[in-house]
């Protein structure tokens, strides 16, 4: 009997084609490895930034045991103002992280809040501009407070090495068109810092 010439040519490609798929096949091993490693020590760093204020002297952490925030008193120049004058204040900012390798912060002071004492009107007509330094004395120079702090504008510092630091300055200044009316009176003002690793 005679195998019909298409049944030849359907046999020749379904065994081209089971041989395809026999090529394409993949294959599968299990690889398994072990291996002992000595007991070690795990040690956490710490994100320790402390300010120091003038003229206590003493060293606060930025951020308190409880994980709350650390309120520092400054102290100012000259605690009386008149219209067109200003006050100056800085704190010290040193990076006092125990992380192994280079660890250095930037630090930013942030639009303040000024709240007026006993009902008064005196914030409306202060002003707040901040710069950095590296010694106190640069704070105290009345130059270079050209950044105003507010709700559109914050000052960045430097890169602060472990180990190093950074004074932050502050000048709040009394507009010349300060009525009679705010003499005597008083404002709270808080500047919040935060430091950020680089």
């Amino acid at each position: 009997m005679r195998v019909p010439r298409v049944l030849r040519a359907a046999a020749l490609i379904a065994a081209a084609v089971l041989l395809g798929l026999l090529t394409v096949q993949g294959t599968y091993a299990l690889w398994n490895a072990a291996t002992t490693g000595a007991p070690g020590t795990v040690q956490a760093a710490s994100f320790t930034v402390n300010l120091t204020g003038t003229p206590s002297g003493q060293a606060t952490p930025m951020t308190l045991a409880g994980g709350q925030s650390a309120s520092l008193a400054l102290t100012t120049q000259n605690a009386v103002l008149s219209p067109g004058t200003a006050t100056y204040a800085n704190v010290l900012v040193g990076n006092a992280s125990d992380a192994g390798g280079a660890f250095s912060i930037g630090v930013t002071a942030d639009a303040p809040t000024l709240v007026n004492n006993a009902g008064g009107s005196l914030a409306t007509y202060l002003t707040v501009n901040a710069k950095t330094g590296t010694t106190a004395a640069d704070c105290t120079a009345t130059t270079g407070y050209n950044t105003p702090l507010n709700a559109t504008s914050s000052l960045t510092s430097a890169a602060v090495p472990k180990t190093g630091s950074i004074y932050m300055c502050f000048e709040v200044r009394l507009s010349s068109a300060a009525p009679a009316a705010v003499k005597g009176q008083s404002v709270n003002i808080t500047i919040p810092l935060t430091a950020r690793q680089l």
